[in-house]
């Protein structure tokens, strides 16, 4: 604004005065520019709309200082925590993250996603429970106590570091000993109602808490074998139709009527239904909202993951997923860049419409729904 103008606002007489000039500021600050610059603005709000969808990471405790400009700026919808950034100071850390939240024009009273994978036993992220792994779970003499305990224990520990929502559990029903997931004890079962009751008994306790609950990895990775894991190399799971959705599918039933706040598609491809991972499949996200049920938000897989290896670097391949419907990616590579990455390539395919708007407005609603269960 020119200075005879700002000469004029201060000129005032003394009923206006500087809380007041402050406020009007604040209130018309981003319809003004607006105004003044439709298109400059126009590009803002939509970096900041992909913004929410994108998860960010980072390497190490000390978290870089552009990851604090990224986030005043909007175009950080949330961060996924490993083990090598945690230490006592993390609590601090993620409250500093949140303070700098406040201050962006993409905070709407709602906090970031501050997320992990504490699923028990080995997988741990956090110091803390749960201690029971899944499958320690399945063997209790009451699993779904169990389960309800260790729901209880990942949400406590969780909220002691300041996080917000869990990547857990885990419904895969697991065909035989030694598996993929059997062998890292990731299943609660190797059937579809132990595994059911006690998904729903974890996301039930987990949630009461306060802690948003992650199903993954739709439709399962049951029938994985011990060697094939989607972070590191295709996988191709050759099962009909007919079994994913009697077997493997089941589990998401009682986690939906459980109301889980979230999935997370495999990267796994299954023939029977797409040549294509889960993930980036609309027919596999139409199997899960249209024939499942559900309505919540869909998260991604880690998008630098191996299994995606022939479908282009990580920018093309969150196009591809958001295409398909994924609601929330996943850049977990520990390098920010790789998330300003994908928000990056989000808005290019919205300004070019490679991405349909309306569906990805869709998938805002349902983000910014599910950030308003955050206390």
């Amino acid at each position: 604004m020119r200075r005879s103008s700002t000469s004029i606002i201060w000129g005032k007489p003394a009923d206006f005065n500087l809380t007041i000039i402050i406020n009007i500021i604040i209130t018309m600050k981003w319809s003004f520019l607006a105004q003044l610059f439709p298109l400059a603005a126009a590009a803002t709000n939509l970096t900041i709309e992909a913004g929410y969808h994108v998860i960010y990471s980072y390497p190490g405790l000390t978290p870089p200082s552009h990851l604090f400009d990224l986030i005043k700026a909007g175009k950080v919808g949330g961060l996924i925590i490993f083990g090598e950034n945690v230490n006592d100071e993390l609590p601090a850390t993620i409250q500093k993250f949140q303070d700098a939240y406040t201050e962006s024009p993409a905070h709407t009273g709602s906090p970031l996603l501050i997320m992990t994978d504490q699923e028990g036993g080995d997988i741990r992220r956090l110091p803390g429970g749960p201690e029971l792994s899944a499958k320690d779970v399945g063997k209790a003499k009451s699993p779904e106590e169990a389960a309800a305990d260790t729901g209880k224990s990942a949400a406590a520990a969780l909220d002691e570091y300041h996080h917000n929502a869990n990547l857990s559990p885990i419904l895969g029903v697991y065909r035989e000993n030694g598996d993929f997931l059997d062998h890292y004890e990731r299943s609660y079962g190797n059937t579809s109602s132990l595994v059911g009751k006690c998904a729903s008994s974890f996301i039930k306790a987990q949630q009461s808490a306060g802690v948003l609950a992650t199903a993954k990895h739709f439709p399962g990775l049951g029938l994985a074998k011990t060697n094939e894991n989607t972070d590191e190399r295709p996988v191709t799971i050759n099962a009909t139709l007919d079994t994913l959705r009697k077997v493997d599918e089941a589990p998401y039933y009682s986690a939906v009527k459980a109301g889980v706040d979230m999935v997370m598609p495999s990267w796994a491809v299954y023939p029977a239904m797409d040549s294509k991972p889960a993930g980036l499949s609309s027919a596999w996200l139409k199997e899960l909202r249209e024939r499942i049920g559900f309505k919540g938000v869909t998260i991604s897989d880690a998008i630098e993951a191996g299994a995606l290896k022939e479908f282009g670097d990580d920018a093309a391949r969150a196009v591809l997923a958001t295409q398909a419907g994924m609601d929330i990616i996943l850049a977990s590579a520990r390098d920010v860049s790789q998330g300003q990455k994908v928000v990056d390539a989000l808005v290019d395919g919205l300004k070019h419409e490679k991405i349909s708007k309306e569906s990805f407005e869709e998938g805002s609603k349902r983000i910014l729904e599910l950030r308003k269960k955050i206390h």
